[in-house]
C-alpha cells in the first residue's frame, strides 16, 4: 500500500525520488530537477505516467531547502540524511542556476492533484499548509530573481542614458536615478552635476519622490538650484550628507516596496 502523508517528503514516492537524485553528485542535482520543472510545463499531459506529482513536490521542497524561508524544509533534509545517507539529495549551498520561478510553476501544476491524493488522509490539513508554505517560499524567491533582473536592466539603461521606447515608468525612473546616484558614488556630487545634464538630475529627483525618498529628492534639487545659479560646490550639502540619506540598502528597499505596491509600473503582473 502506497502511504502519502501530509510532508513534502512523507510519501514512499518522494523517498524513492530522493535516493534517485542523491546517486547525483550535488552539482549535478540541478540540472535534474530543472529538467524535472521544465517537463512538467512543457508535458503536463505526462504527469501521473511519467512523473508523479510527489517527485515534482519533493523537488520543489529541495529547492526550497536552499532560500530564506525554506528552512523547515531544510532541517526535514537534513534529519533524513543523517538517518540514511542514501537520502541525501540536498544542493550545494549557494546553488548556482536554480531557477525558482520554474519550481513554483511546477508546483503549482501539480498541486490540486497532490492535495486530492491525501484527502482523506487524516492530516489532509497538513498537506495544504505543506502547498501553502512552499508557494508562498518559491514566490517570494522568484519575485526577488524578477527584481534583480529589473534592476540591471535599468542599470544599463541609466548608463546608456536612455530608455527603450515602452519601458514601464517604474523602470523608467528607477534607471534616471541609478544614473545618477552611480555618479555620485563614483565621484562625488560635484562630479554628479558635471557629468549629468539637468534634466538628467531632475528626473531624479522626480524618481526619488516616486520611491517615496522625499528627504533625498529635496536635498538633490536643493544642490541642482545652487548649481544653476554658479554656487562654489564647497556652499553645497557634503557627499556625506547625501550619502546618509540613500545609503546602504534604501533604495534597493524602496525599490521594492515600489514594485510589490504598484508591480504594473514594472512590467509585472
Amino acid at each position: 500500500m502506497t502511504v502519502f502523508g501530509a510532508g513534502a517528503f512523507s510519501s514512499d514516492r518522494a523517498m524513492e525520488f530522493l535516493k534517485e537524485l542523491a546517486e547525483e553528485t550535488p552539482e549535478r542535482r540541478v540540472g535534474v530537477l530543472e529538467r524535472l520543472f521544465h517537463s512538467v510545463k512543457n508535458q503536463p499531459e505526462l504527469v501521473g505516467r511519467n512523473f508523479l506529482p510527489d517527485q515534482v513536490v519533493a523537488a520543489a521542497a529541495i529547492v526550497a531547502a536552499t532560500s530564506l524561508g525554506g528552512e523547515q524544509f531544510d532541517e526535514r533534509l537534513q534529519a533524513l540524511a543523517a538517518n540514511d545517507p542514501a537520502l541525501d539529495a540536498r544542493l550545494p549551498t549557494p546553488a548556482q542556476g536554480l531557477a525558482f520561478s520554474a519550481a513554483l510553476e511546477a508546483l503549482d501544476s501539480v498541486a490540486d492533484r497532490w492535495r486530492q491524493e491525501r484527502s482523506k488522509d487524516p492530516d489532509a490539513a497538513g498537506a495544504s499548509q505543506t502547498i501553502a508554505v512552499l508557494s508562498q517560499v518559491l514566490a517570494h524567491v522568484s519575485m526577488l530573481d524578477d527584481l534583480d533582473v529589473i534592476w540591471n536592466d535599468a542599470c544599463d539603461y541609466g548608463a546608456d542614458g536612455e530608455v527603450p521606447e515602452d519601458t514601464p515608468p517604474g523602470i523608467e525612473h528607477l534607471a534616471s536615478l541609478l544614473r545618477i546616484h552611480g555618479s555620485v558614488m563614483g565621484g562625488g556630487l560635484a562630479f554628479a552635476l558635471e557629468v549629468n545634464e539637468p534634466f538628467r538630475v531632475r528626473r531624479a529627483v522626480e524618481a526619488l519622490h516616486y520611491f517615496g525618498l522625499t528627504a533625498t529628492a529635496e536635498l538633490l534639487e536643493d544642490i541642482l538650484g545652487r548649481s544653476l545659479k554658479g554656487e562654489s560646490s564647497d556652499s553645497w550639502p557634503t557627499d556625506d550628507d547625501f550619502d546618509d540619506l540613500i545609503d546602504g540598502d534604501v533604495l534597493d528597499s524602496a525599490f521594492q516596496a515600489k514594485a510589490i505596491e504598484v508591480p504594473a509600473d514594472f512590467g509585472r503582473q
